[in-house]
C-alpha cells in the first residue's frame, strides 16, 4: 500500500513537471498521509462523493495536484488534475484581480472612484445618495444594500451587462447604503461592466488576455462557452443524486445564465491552473517566472477585510466548543473572506454553481494554499463539509501543526462538535383539482422592470397552464386549495427545485399581478400584468420613487404560513450566498 501511494504521488509530481522545493522527509510523508486521508474520506458511507479535485501550493510551487473519484458516472471516467470544475463565486476574486490590473494603468481611477465617474451621468440607482457615492469598493465588498433578484440570476436574463447596468435604477434597497453586508451577485456583474467601460473590451476578453494567459492558465474557460462548442472532453459532470449505481445528473442548461454573470460565478478551471492562480496571489501578483502581472500593493488591498459580515461569525469554530480554533471570521475584502485558522491569517472564498461546490484557501504567512472542488451529489452541507475537512488537513500541513481530525472524525464532521444544520421544512398548500376562475384569465405577460417577464399561457392540447421566465425557467402553473394562491412548478433544467408558491392579485375582478416572496430581508417581487420590458419606459423614476415598478413591503403582505420560509427561493439564495 505504501509503495502504491509513493508511486501515485511521484506520477503526480512528474505530471506537474517541476521538483518540489519542500522536499523534507516530513513533508513527503505528510503528503502521502494526505492522499490516504482523502481516499478514506471519499469512502465514507454517510457522505458519498462523486468526484473531487485537489491542489496544494507551498513556497511558490505546486506540491500536490490530484483527482479522486469519477467525473462522469455514465462513462466511468476518472477525475485527474486537469479535469475542469466550475469554481462558482471564486470567480469574484478573478474580477477583483482583473480590476486591480486596470487600476494599475489608470491614475484617474481607484477603488473609491464613484461609479458615475466611470459609467457616466446616465447611470443611477434608485436613490440619489447611493447613485452619487457608490464606488467600485462598495460593489466588491457587498455594501450597496440592494435586492438580489436571485430568481433572475437563476433563470437567466437574455441581456448584456450594459442593460443590467441600466436596470440597476429599478433595484430596491434592502438596507441603507454602507450599513450592512448584503451579498449580491449582480453587483459583481456590474463590476465586470465597469471593467468593460474602462477599456472598451468585453469582460471575457479582458480576463483571458490580462490574467489567464499571463498566468499560463491555458485550460481555464467559462461555463457559458461549454454550451457554445467548448471542449468538454475532460469536464466534470455534476450530479443531483448519487447512491452507488443510481444517479441523476444536472442539466448543463444551468450554465446558460452564467454568460451574463461570468464576473460573479462563471469561471471553470482545474487543479493545475488553480495552483497557478493561488501562487499568483501569494506572490503579490506575479506569474511563475516572477514577472509582475498586477500591482502588488493594489492586489494586497483585495486581501484586506473591509466590511464585517455578522452572519458569517455564526459559523466560527472556536474553543472550547471545538478542539482547536478551526475558523475565525474577520470580514469581507474585495472578492475574499478574511479570517484565521489556528492563529494563521486565512484568505478564502467558496463557490457553488450548477452542482459544483468549491473552496480556495490562502495562508499568506505560510506561503501556501489549497483548492478543492466536488461535482456532487446535491446535498449542500455534506459536500461543503468535504471541502472544509480537506482544507483543515492541508492548513495543518502548511502551518506545521498536528492534525486534529482523523479518519473517523472526518466521516462524522462536523459532529461531535456541531450538529449538521437541518434543512428548513416548509409545507406547501395542497394542489386543487380546479382553478377558481377560467384558466384563460391567467394568460398574459407579467413584467418587472428589474427582474424580467413571466409569461403564462394555456396549452389547448392538454388544457394546462404553463409559465416561462428568463432563459431556462419554465414549467406548470398549478391551482391550490388556498384562494388566490398558485404553485409554480419548474420543468426542464430546474425541475429539481421545489414548487414556488405565489399570490395572484385581483383588481376589478381581473387578474392583475403575480406576487412572489423572497426570503427575508429580501422584498417580494411583483410581476405586473401587461408590463412588458420591451415597452419604452415613459418616465425616469424620480429619486426615491419607483412605485411604477416593483412594489415595496406594503404589497408583500403574504400569509406567513406560506411565505415566511419559501423553500425554493430560500434554497436558491442560500446557494448564491455561499458562493
Amino acid at each position: 500500500m505504501g509503495t502504491t501511494m509513493n508511486v501515485s504521488l511521484l506520477v503526480c509530481f512528474m505530471i506537474i513537471g517541476r521538483a518540489v522545493s519542500t522536499n523534507s522527509p516530513d513533508m513527503q510523508q505528510r503528503l502521502l498521509d494526505l492522499d490516504a486521508f482523502i481516499q478514506n474520506l471519499m469512502s465514507c458511507e454517510a457522505r458519498p462523493v462523486v468526484g473531487l479535485t485537489v491542489s496544494v501550493v507551498k513556497d511558490g510551487q505546486t506540491i500536490f495536484a490530484k483527482g479522486y473519484g469519477q467525473r462522469d458516472l455514465q462513462t466511468g471516467q476518472a477525475v485527474d488534475n486537469r479535469t475542469l470544475f466550475g469554481v462558482g463565486s471564486i470567480s469574484k476574486s478573478f474580477t477583483s484581480a482583473l480590476i486591480t490590473d486596470l487600476l494599475g494603468e489608470r491614475e484617474d481611477v481607484s477603488w473609491d472612484t464613484a461609479l458615475t465617474d466611470i459609467l457616466g451621468p446616465s447611470f443611477r440607482f434608485r436613490d440619489e445618495f447611493r447613485t452619487k457615492e457608490a464606488s467600485l469598493r462598495d460593489l466588491l465588498t457587498h455594501k450597496i444594500g440592494l435586492e438580489n433578484l436571485e430568481s433572475a440570476v437563476t433563470t437567466g436574463q437574455d441581456i448584456d451587462r450594459g442593460e443590467l447596468a441600466r436596470r440597476m435604477r429599478y433595484y430596491r434597497p434592502v438596507y441603507p447604503f454602507r450599513t450592512r453586508f448584503h451579498y449580491n451577485n449582480a453587483m459583481y456583474t456590474l463590476a465586470g461592466h465597469v471593467a468593460e467601460n474602462l477599456t472598451g473590451t468585453p469582460y471575457e476578453t479582458l480576463l483571458r488576455e490580462r490574467l489567464l494567459q499571463p498566468l499560463g492558465m491555458d485550460d481555464t474557460v467559462y461555463l457559458a462557452e461549454l454550451l457554445e462548442g467548448g471542449d468538454v472532453s475532460n469536464f466534470a459532470q455534476t450530479y443531483l443524486t448519487y447512491n452507488g449505481s443510481q444517479f441523476e445528473a444536472y442539466s448543463r442548461e444551468e450554465f446558460r445564465p452564467l454568460k451574463l454573470h461570468l464576473p460573479a460565478g462563471g469561471v471553470v478551471s482545474n487543479a493545475l491552473d488553480m495552483a497557478r492562480y493561488m501562487n499568483f496571489h501569494l506572490s503579490g501578483g506575479r506569474d511563475e517566472a516572477g514577472r509582475m502581472v498586477v500591482p502588488e500593493d493594489t492586489l494586497r488591498q483585495t486581501h484586506t477585510a473591509d466590511f464585517n459580515d455578522p452572519a458569517s461569525n455564526a459559523n466560527d469554530k472556536l474553543e472550547p466548543d471545538w478542539p482547536v480554533e478551526a475558523g475565525v471570521t474577520q470580514g469581507y475584502g474585495l472578492g475574499w473572506r478574511i479570517g484565521a485558522y489556528r492563529g494563521y491569517r486565512r484568505v478564502q472564498h467558496g463557490g457553488i454553481v450548477a452542482g459544483f461546490v468549491s473552496l480556495l484557501s490562502l495562508f499568506p504567512a505560510a506561503a501556501g494554499g489549497v483548492f478543492t472542488s466536488v461535482n456532487g451529489p446535491k446535498n449542500m452541507f455534506d459536500i461543503r463539509d468535504i471541502n472544509d475537512i480537506i482544507h483543515s488537513q492541508v492548513g495543518d500541513i502548511l502551518t506545521g501543526k498536528d492534525h486534529w481530525l482523523n479518519s473517523t472524525t472526518a466521516c462524522t464532521y462536523p459532529e461531535p462538535w456541531r450538529t449538521s444544520p437541518e434543512t428548513d421544512s416548509f409545507v406547501l398548500p395542497e394542489i386543487s383539482d380546479n382553478f377558481p376562475r377560467d384558466k384563460r384569465d391567467y394568460e398574459g405577460v407579467y413584467g418587472n422592470r428589474a427582474g424580467g417577464n413571466v409569461t403564462i399561457s394555456l396549452n389547448t392540447t392538454d388544457n394546462k397552464l404553463y409559465f416561462s421566465l428568463g432563459l431556462i425557467g419554465y414549467g406548470l402553473i398549478l391551482p391550490t386549495v388556498v384562494d388566490n394562491y398558485i404553485l409554480i412548478r419548474c420543468q426542464g433544467p430546474l425541475a429539481h427545485l421545489d414548487a414556488i408558491p405565489a399570490n395572484i392579485e385581483v383588481k376589478d375582478g381581473k387578474v392583475f399581478s403575480l406576487l412572489v416572496a423572497m426570503e427575508p430581508p429580501e422584498p417580494a417581487i411583483l410581476f405586473e400584468r401587461g408590463l412588458k420590458l420591451t415597452d419604452l419606459d415613459p418616465t425616469e423614476p424620480k429619486w426615491d420613487d419607483c412605485t411604477n415598478v416593483s412594489s415595496g413591503a406594503s404589497k408583500a403582505a403574504f400569509s406567513s404560513n406560506y411565505f415566511t420560509l419559501l423553500f425554493f427561493l430560500a434554497y436558491v439564495i442560500y446557494v448564491i450566498m455561499m458562493m
